[in-house]
């Protein structure tokens, strides 16, 4: 009976095991692709809230080494933090924002450049792989199997990182309405007592 118990609880937990393993990775995916057309690519969930005009923007699907990639050009909108935080604009589909590592170079009109001598209207090229929602741009000018990989702001972040407009004036009214709502009962209180 006992052993009976162990087998099925085993069962149970392999099976859990297996069913987050397949939920994980499928969620981690940023898109599947059934041929090298832009029309065949489904973005996944995660993708699209992040970037709901991303299909648009396909300008091509490769396969490298077994892994799919979907190709996109797009020219530098705004550089801040000296290249540390890219705008680019989509061609064909909206913008994105990059976070390169200061030490990044990129490949620009067939020169390797820094990230923080990129100038507004910089053509780049990079690449999305099927099993990371990330920006990877080819180490050298001619296609390569390596990437320099590059994260994209998702629109969480995007958000806060907007400025903060409100102030602290709202809670300074608020205080000040308590401060009077406590007096008042305070009074009240004394007025009864005497």
């Amino acid at each position: 009976m006992c052993s009976r118990t162990v087998t099925t609880v085993s069962a149970t937990i392999l099976i859990a095991c297996a069913s987050v393993a397949s939920a994980q990775s499928s969620t981690d995916r940023s898109f599947t692709a059934v041929s090298d057309n832009c029309d065949t690519v489904t973005w996944s969930e995660r993708a699209l809230a992040t970037y709901p005009t991303i299909a648009s923007a396909c300008q091509g699907v490769e396969e490298r080494n077994g892994k799919r990639y979907v190709k996109f050009q797009g020219k530098v909108k705004s550089s801040q933090d000296k290249g540390q935080r890219l705008v680019v604009n989509f061609k064909d589909g909206g913008e994105v924002t990059l976070t390169p590592p200061p030490e990044t170079n990129l490949y620009v009109n067939g020169k390797k450049t820094p990230v923080a001598d990129l100038a507004r209207g910089d053509e780049l090229r990079f690449y999305i792989a099927e099993d990371r929602l990330a920006a990877q741009f080819p180490e050298t000018e001619t296609t390569s199997a390596r990437f320099v990989i590059v994260p994209i702001v998702v629109r969480e972040q995007q958000l806060a990182a907007l400025p903060h407009t409100a102030g602290t004036l709202p809670l300074l009214a608020l205080m000040g309405t308590f401060s009077l709502s406590l007096g008042g009962l305070l009074s009240l209180y004394r007025r009864r007592r005497s």
